[in-house]
């Protein structure tokens, strides 16, 4: 039976027990890569609480569903439901100025110089597309000064949540998650418009900027990414963290292998530790690649 949640009813299905939180434990580890304590549990109920509701059955026949899902739709509701999105522009501001002062000055070199013709980034574990479009706001003004490349720089985005690459691909924005934008950048990259119920504004990315990025879904656990390219610059912040300690030095290695000779893997302030013959260690979260 379909049910529908309404206003701010939460729905009450009990929580799951050690057994079944076992098998979706299981299922999240293998196909995501994602390390799940016992403590997770309470994630697991708050997160699909309503869509159990929804759909009007329990967790072991909801777990029946995901295994027996062919058409790979509820998996990737469920994906959805259990990846953590968590995001905004210019997080860790100094790391942004530390590309904008020791890495794009060089590149531009090279393609002021005819020795590079197109910069090229991912953001890998892009979220709703902030970190990205921040990428791409640090990264105009140089190319700016290009004016005879026509698309001097390239961004590619992915993340395995198709939500948020939906709402990413759309750059549109509430108030709230651009407040502490300077009013420049506002003026320069968004334009305003009022929202559906017409007391507030939302602010939506120019298109010369959307049209840089290309968003795109991508498991990290997948054998081959569909990416034909290698990079200047991967940011991949607050992503290695949530994974299971072996399954972050594999996608780390891998990372370093999508990176052009002198290419730069960026991790966030907090995800140190990582070691590898592949790259130099700048600073602890930041890696030079250096064949």
């Amino acid at each position: 039976m379909d049910q529908k949640v309404q206003g701010n009813f939460q729905p009450n299905i009990q929580k799951p027990s050690d057994e079944q939180y076992f098998k979706y434990k299981l299922l999240v580890e293998n196909e995501l890569g994602l390390d799940w304590s016992k403590e997770k549990k309470y994630l697991l109920h708050g997160r699909l609480n309503a869509r159990l509701f929804e759909l009007g059955i329990n967790y072991d026949q909801y777990y029946d569903l995901l295994i027996n899902d062919q058409e790979t739709k509820e998996k990737e509701l469920f994906y959805n439901f259990v990846t953590t999105n968590k995001t905004e522009f210019f997080r860790e501001p100094s790391i942004f100025l530390w590309i904008r002062n020791n890495i794009l000055p060089p590149l531009r070199e090279k393609i002021v110089s005819g020795k590079k013709k197109k910069i090229r980034f991912w953001s890998a574990g892009c979220s709703s597309g902030e970190e990205a479009y921040s990428l791409s706001f640090e990264t105009h003004a140089m190319a700016g000064m290009l004016s005879h490349e026509k698309e001097p720089y390239r961004i590619l985005a992915t993340d395995i949540n198709t939500q948020a690459i939906v709402s990413a691909y759309k750059g549109i924005y509430s108030h709230e998650l651009v407040k502490n934008l300077p009013q420049s950048v506002l003026n320069k990259f968004f334009v305003p418009v009022p929202s559906n119920d017409g007391q507030s504004k939302l602010f939506v990315i120019k298109d010369f900027i959307k049209n840089l990025i290309q968003f795109r879904v991508l498991n990290f656990l997948d054998e081959h990414y569909p990416i034909a390219t290698q990079f200047d610059i991967i940011l991949c912040r607050n992503v290695l963290y949530y994974f299971k300690e072996e399954v972050r030095k594999v996608v780390f290695e891998k990372m370093l292998g999508y990176l052009n000779p002198g290419g730069y893997l960026i991790l966030s302030g907090t995800e140190t530790g990582y070691r590898t013959r592949a790259a130099e260690k700048i600073r602890p979260n930041i890696f030079r690649k250096t064949n």
